[in-house]
Order: C-alpha cells, then structure tokens, then sequence
C-alpha cells in the first residue's frame, strides 16, 4: 500500500510539471504576438523607392583631403605618390591614379621588374605618342596603381634574402586591399581588375595570383582578377618557375602574354607554357620580331600597347559586373601622400590655347595703349657719279 501511494504521488508531481511547462509555453507565445516585432541591428529603414542596397564608409579620406589641396586640378590630369605600409609595417613608395569615372572604373595594377621601379610606367612610350602607360590608362578611364617593390626603386635598397619571396607577393597583396578601400570608397570597381607587370615582375605577378587567397577579401569568395598580362616573363623570375604556376591560373584568369622573338631566354618560357595558355578562349600569346626585354619591350615596339590595351578593354572594361561593397578585414595603412600633375596633361590643347591666347595683347589693351609716333622714313642715298674718262684729241 505504501509503495503504491509513493508512485501516485511520483506520478502527479511529473504530471504538474508538464503542465506548467505547457502553460509556461502558451504565455510565452502570447506575449510574442502582443509585442511588435524587434528590428534586426543594422537593418535598413524602408523609407520608399528603390532599396538601398550599398553602403560605403563615412571614415576620414586622406585621400579626399589632398585631393582638396590640388589647385583646382581637373580630375584625371594628376596622381597621389605616398607610402604603402604592407602587412609587416614596411613602407612601398607608390602612386595611384584616379579614375574620373568613380565607382564603374576598372582597375589595373602595374608591376615592374627587378631592379627597375614604377618609373617604367611613367617614361614615355612610343605608341602613346609620348605619354606614358599609367596615365594613358587613366586617361581611359581606368583606375591605376604601381608601386615600387621592396628593396627596389624609390625603397631604401638592398638584396633581398631567398626568404623574403614570400614577403614580396604579400606586398601586391597588400597593394590589393589598398584598392579594397578605394572599391568600398567608389573609387573604382574591384570587380573589374588586371596586373600588368614586366620581366621577371611578371613572375612574381603570377606567384601572388596563384597564392590561395590572393584578391580575395572573404574565404569562398572568387578572386577580383579579371585579367593578367605577362611582358617578357622569365622561365624562372623572382623564385618562380612560370610553368608551374600558369597551369593553374591559365583556365581561371584571362592571361595576355607578349615577348620578343629574339628574347631568347622569355620566347623559351612563352613557348613552353603556350599550349596550356591558349586552350582558354580569352587567353592570348602574341611574339614580335624584337629582341627587346620588358620595359623596352613596352615603351619602344610597335603594336605592344595597342594589343594590351584591346585586352584590357575587352577582359576589363567590357564586363558588365555592377558595383557591390566588399569586406575589407585587413586594411593597409598609407602616409606621406603628395598630389602630382600629371606631364603630359600639363601641355593638353586646350592649356595651349589659353597660353596662346594670354601671350597676345587684348583687343581693350590695344584701343586704351596711346599710338606710337611714326618713324621718320629713310630715303637711300644716291651713289656720286664718277667721272667719265674723257676721249683724247
């Protein structure tokens, strides 16, 4: 009899739990429903019209403030040069180059080979009748980046250890989350980037695009390359065998290789890569009867800028991606920034016509300034005659 009333009473406490449990339940649920809903954090106020849908950061711009201080420059007629901080604190001299075009602009990044600096990109090239790479791009609207790789050019210089390649490719990495900022800034679209880079350069430039995670900001996010052109590449340049890292990158990237015929030693690593790299529809391999290397290749033959800048334009600018912001988890720090107009626009028509025009006295000018006393008129003297030899008799 005890053990029975003990499991009635077992059995009854169970059950009064499971139904305040119940009742617990239901109240919960009628309280959710007598609350108005919560607004998730960050979540848009539906204000009508169309959706917003981008976002772009209110940080402090250097950039904007010493574009403020550039004498009235019209855009696109100059350049930033300032110091990159890569990832290890090191400071890159660079230059950037903004596009008139804001957030639709693509983007290219120049990349110089050893022993060079982005100088190359500046110098004269003979097909841009004198101008030179960076600002003809940016003349087209493109958004540009060079820098000058560590240990090289305006760098404090010196040899770089055999350890050190990996910090080389960190740098364009680095160079690549410059532009992240500038994407998320409307300054371009990231969406729509290439490299160019020469020589051995060019190596070093296929390394970073086969280094997982390179112009990517999130994981599982595809790469931002949309292009990649080779001037002169190296069988081995900068650490890296091109063979082994084109045959990844050939069926993923637009690749644009171009070498001189009687360049040996870069004709060699075009060919030897040639039948993997052509397979893709967009992918190209263009040689010229030269023996030029690199930035000579660029600057002084023929039809080498015309046929990167028709790959450019249809790898580049054709691509119709529109604008979305992106995560920017590693943002570089930049300083000295210095505003520089560009040569060649200094001299454009237009400011020759105003030169001209500033250098003739005005129509006013000329009615007010009192005339000038006529100069008296000089008549030429007549030589004397001479005397005539008289005829004897």
């Amino acid at each position: 009899m005890r053990d029975r009333c003990k499991a009635l009473a077992t059995q009854s406490f169970w059950t009064l739990v499971v139904v305040l449990a119940m009742l617990g339940l239901v109240l919960v649920q009628a309280e959710a429903q007598q609350r108005p809903p919560r607004r998730v954090r960050g979540q848009v106020r539906d204000q009508g019209g169309v959706p917003l849908k981008k976002a772009r950061p209110d940080a402090a711009d250097p950039l904007a403030k010493a574009g403020g201080a550039a004498g009235g420059l019209a855009p696109g007629t100059y350049h930033f040069n300032f110091r990159l901080h890569s990832f290890d604190g090191t400071p890159l001299a660079a230059s950037y180059y903004r596009s008139k075009t804001g957030s639709s602009a693509p983007v290219v990044l120049l990349v110089h080979e050893s022993g060079r600096s982005r100088k190359d990109f500046e110098d004269p090239v003979l097909e841009l009748k004198g101008q030179g790479l960076a600002e003809h791009l940016q003349g087209l609207n493109y958004a540009v980046l060079s820098l000058d790789l560590r240990g090289q050019g305006q760098n404090p210089r010196r040899s770089l250890a055999r350890d050190e390649r990996l910090r080389v490719v960190e740098d364009l990495q680095a160079a690549y989350f410059f532009l992240v900022d500038r994407h998320n800034r409307g300054d371009l679209n990231l969406a729509k980037l290439g490299v160019v880079a020469l020589g051995d350069g060019a190596n070093l430039a296929a390394a970073w695009a086969f280094q997982p995670g390179a112009a990517i900001t999130t994981e599982g996010r595809p790469s931002d390359l949309s292009a990649l052109v080779l001037i002169s590449p190296m069988p081995e340049g900068s650490g890296y065998v091109l063979g082994h890292v084109l045959a990844s990158l050939a069926p993923r990237i637009p690749l644009l290789l171009q070498a001189g015929e009687r360049d040996n030693a870069s004709k060699d690593a075009v060919q030897s890569v040639r039948k993997n790299v052509e397979r893709a529809r967009l992918n190209k391999v263009e040689l010229y009867p030269s023996s030029l290397h690199g930035y000579k290749l660029l600057r002084l033959e023929p039809k080498v800028t015309a046929s990167l800048l028709r790959f450019l334009e249809t790898t580049l600018r054709g691509r119709a991606v529109d604008w979305e912001p992106q995560y920017n988890l590693m943002p570089v720090t930049f300083s000295e920034i210095q505003t520089v107009r560009n040569a060649r626009t200094a001299e454009t028509p237009k400011d020759q016509a105003k030169a001209q025009e500033a250098a003739q006295p005005k129509a006013e000018d000329a009615k007010d300034r009192p005339a000038e006393p006529a100069k008296p008129r000089r008549v030429p003297q007549q030589p004397p005659p001479r005397d005539r030899p008289r005829n004897p008799g």
